[in-house]
């Protein structure tokens, strides 16, 4: 309560269903008062998916065309005032260990709510939907044979942020004895 000065319930529900994982996140104020709050995922999933490939084998492929500048991180971690453009009318995004040499991928708004891992030399692969969340973060650390794929519903403060938590972007107000729900999918195969 020093640090987040909000009572409130958070559960996270896990359900696996044959070759479907699905993650809800459930938060109830249990306060007098609103609450702000945001939630998301860090999921990582092993890339290369078999031993007959490499992590340049695979892409990630969006649902939808995008046209979609990628949000820089400064070096105190602030997310910069201005996109960089990145997805210029694509769907495909392919991996390459270079790809987060200046960290995350940040994206706001796309149009796509899901987005398929996948290499044209396996059949496995899988598909991750994240409807319900603004914001998408793509994330590897260096060298290293995993890709994260996390829906957010907020995200860090911007270089030019007020400091005032109700102003942040992708923050949720919640009244009191409310409830707040959002899940995300991944259907391996």
């Amino acid at each position: 309560m020093q640090v987040y000065p909000f009572p409130f319930d958070l559960q996270v529900v896990y359900t696996v269903n044959n070759d479907l994982l699905t993650v809800d996140y459930i938060v109830k104020n249990t306060g007098d008062d609103q609450m702000y709050f945001s939630v998301g995922g860090h999921p990582a999933f092993k890339v290369p998916l078999t031993d007959d490939t490499s992590y340049n084998d695979y892409y990630l492929h969006f649902n939808q065309t995008e046209q979609a500048g990628r949000w820089p991180i400064s070096k105190s971690g602030l997310i910069q005032h201005e996109p960089v453009p990145f997805l210029e009318g694509t769907q495909v995004l392919p991996l390459t260990k270079d790809l987060f040499k200046e960290d995350a991928l940040v994206f706001k708004h796309l149009q796509s709510d899901a987005v398929t891992l996948s290499s044209a030399k396996t059949t496995h692969g899988l598909t991750f939907t994240f409807a319900g969340f603004p914001y998408l973060g793509i994330w590897a650390a260096p060298n290293a044979d995993f890709v994260c794929i996390e829906p957010w519903c907020g995200i860090a403060d911007s270089v030019n942020s007020d400091q005032q938590l109700a102003h942040k972007e992708g923050i949720i107000p919640l009244p009191p004895a409310d409830v707040f729900k959002v899940s995300w999918s991944a259907y391996f195969y």
